[in-house]
């Protein structure tokens, strides 16, 4: 087992995307501030949003990240066998530190619907 994020606090920006061909990409971005953080919402069939975090908000999105244990992720998870499906990737950064990545293909880390609700990612069937 890998070392665990040293702090909720720590981590200072997230990189998550996530779709399908037919659907296309949604993209997040969440970045600390010093005054709170900011949270980017863009997707191919949406225009670009930012939604400003209090404090407060801040740390409970940190602490939900954190929550999600992805030191514990495998680097890509991959289903070989679907053409069809949805892709992601996610990166962590924490401060002092590069970020770290993670990809997938119709295969998924642990705590993958905490990751998508922590988004409000809502999949279209």
């Amino acid at each position: 087992m890998k070392q665990q994020n040293r702090s909720p606090e720590d981590i200072v920006e997230v990189v998550f995307e996530v779709g399908s061909f037919f659907e296309g990409m949604t993209k997040y971005h969440f970045k600390v501030t010093d005054t709170g953080s900011i949270l980017t919402t863009s997707s191919w069939t949406n225009p670009e949003s930012e939604s400003v975090l209090s404090h407060f908000e801040t740390t409970e999105m940190q602490l939900k990240i954190y929550e999600l244990k992805t030191e514990n992720w495998k680097k890509e998870y991959i289903a070989p066998n679907v053409l069809d499906g949805t892709e992601w990737k996610f990166s962590i950064k924490c401060d002092g530190e590069e970020p770290v990545y993670y990809m997938g293909m119709n295969a998924y880390p642990s705590k993958w619907d905490d990751l998508l609700r922590i988004f409000g990612y809502v999949h279209e069937d």
